[in-house]
């Protein structure tokens, strides 16, 4: 009796798990490599003050895929908007010389109801603003997450671009020149563009859509 009463408590004990949640996490990317994924991709995040819980969501899902991430901001340290802690940043935009050693540049996420809205620190640096600009001019892909597409409006490098972002800022979208998909939710891949909304749900995707890109352009495919 002893002895069953032991062997049911082992395949309790071994079903709690195999189906714990953690068993279901993404492996890293570097495991996939055969599988056509590009391998490691150095990633720029630029960040500013007032940034959004979803740039956690997201980092995690480049950590998870083996990406080299390395922050960038206009000041050492940002502030969170309601979750998370200050994060100092590697490097500030005035130290980056040589854009093209990154394979992509991300505008991550901001809160929209600080003073000037919406990435209101990124938007009064020229120095961050001109390493956007680079970063076009360099052809890298450029994603903008939620109210960042503001930013490449500010930047003057989304003329001709279909775009989504957060509608607040419709007006400055069209008056760069971008061509409104929308706030539909779904990221928006044009050329070297990717703009995308509700971040929440789509830091996996969004991630997705930028390991494919990479394979594809380190194909020549792109």
């Amino acid at each position: 009796m002893r002895l069953s009463l032991f062997l049911l408590a082992i395949l309790l004990v071994s079903g709690l798990i195999l189906f714990h949640p953690s068993s279901f996490r993404p492996a890293p990317a570097a495991a996939e490599t055969a599988n056509g994924d590009p391998g490691e991709v150095r990633a720029l995040l630029m960040v500013c003050n007032g940034y959004g819980a979803n740039y956690n969501l997201i980092r995690d899902v480049m950590e998870l895929y083996g990406w080299d991430i390395t922050t960038v901001g206009v000041t050492p340290t940002v502030t969170a908007c309601f979750y998370g802690g200050p994060i100092t940043v590697d490097t500030l935009v005035t130290e980056i010389a040589d854009v093209s050693q990154f394979d992509f540049l991300a505008i991550m996420t901001s809160r929209l109801g600080q003073t000037g809205g919406s990435h209101a620190q990124l938007l009064a640096s020229p120095e961050a603003l001109n390493l956007v600009g680079e970063a076009a001019a360099e052809s890298l892909l450029i994603v903008a997450l939620c109210g960042g597409t503001r930013v490449l409006a500010a930047a003057d490098v989304i003329d001709s671009v279909r775009v989504t972002g957060k509608e607040d800022y419709l007006q400055e979208y069209l008056d760069a020149g971008a061509i409104w998909a929308g706030d539909t939710g779904i990221p928006v891949l044009d050329g070297n563009f990717l703009t995308s909304t509700r971040n929440q749900i789509n830091s996996r995707r969004i991630c997705e859509i930028i390991r494919t890109y990479m394979a594809e352009k380190r194909a020549g495919a792109k």
